[in-house]
Parts: structure tokens; sequence; C-alpha cells
């Protein structure tokens, strides 16, 4: 079940950032994703069952776009189809949004998220030269459709 973290207690900080560390090179300390998420810059929907969370996704706000910080799925829950699902359910929420655009950073090399972006209608942008340090970063965009 996906719900939207309203209020980011230790725990679920505590977890979330677990799972960054499970997933990239680099991850946010547990405190850091507490106050961001509370002081409601940030906005993390998480992907639980049995009261354990599996996966999230992180974005932050910026003038008339979100920024996908990242999704995360806990590598013993992959290929269950949760990034979609929370990718699903973050899409519905832009498309009744005031913002205008989504913008986000994939590793050049991550052929699976850019497949997923692509199915989500994410076109590329630009390229950000070693944004990772050892690897450059497509920049994806979507922007709302107005009919």
């Amino acid at each position: 079940m996906i719900s939207e973290v309203i209020y980011c207690d230790e725990e679920t900080a505590m977890n979330l950032a677990e799972i960054e560390k499970l997933i990239f090179n680099t991850a946010w300390d547990h405190k850091v994703i507490k106050e961001k998420i509370n002081n409601k810059r940030f906005k993390y929907w998480v992907y639980k069952e049995e009261e354990k969370i599996k996966g999230y996704l992180g974005i932050q706000f910026l003038e008339e776009e979100v920024e996908i910080l990242g999704i995360g799925v806990n590598p013993e829950f992959r290929r269950k189809k949760i990034a979609n699902d929370l990718m699903e359910h973050f899409i519905k929420y832009f498309e009744t949004s005031k913002y205008k655009k989504i913008i986000l950073e994939v590793r050049e090399s991550n052929k699976i998220a850019k497949d997923l972006y692509s199915k989500f209608g994410f076109e590329y942008n630009s390229k950000r030269k070693k944004y990772y340090v050892d690897e450059d970063a497509d920049v994806l965009v979507r922007e709302k459709i107005y009919v």
C-alpha cells in the first residue's frame, strides 16, 4: 500500500535512510530526511506491506516544478512493480498539482530506471557531466499536458 509521509518520525527516517544505503553509493542521513520532510520542502511516499517500508519515492518542490530526488526499492523486493506503482501514484499527484514540470537525474547506465521513466512520458533533456562523480547523469523531463 502506498501512503504519503505526512509526518516523518525517527523510525521512518531511519528506514528510508537504510533503503538508500542499500541502493545508492551516497545516502542522506536519517536526520536530514526527517528534517526535510517535516518542514514541507520535500514530500515522500512509501510503499508498505505488513508495516515494512519496501520502497519510496521522494520529491523536492521548486518554483513551478518538482524534482524527483529518488525512487528506491529494497533489493529484496525488486521486480514486484513497486517502483511502477509509486510512479503511477506520483504522476496522479502531479497531474492535479500546480506544478508544470518534473525533472530528475538518472545514471547514464541505469537502463532499467530510464525505461521506467520513459514509460511515464519522461524525455531526455540534457546531460550533467560527472554528476555521480564516476558517471554522467541524464536529465529527464516530463511537462504537464494541458488539454
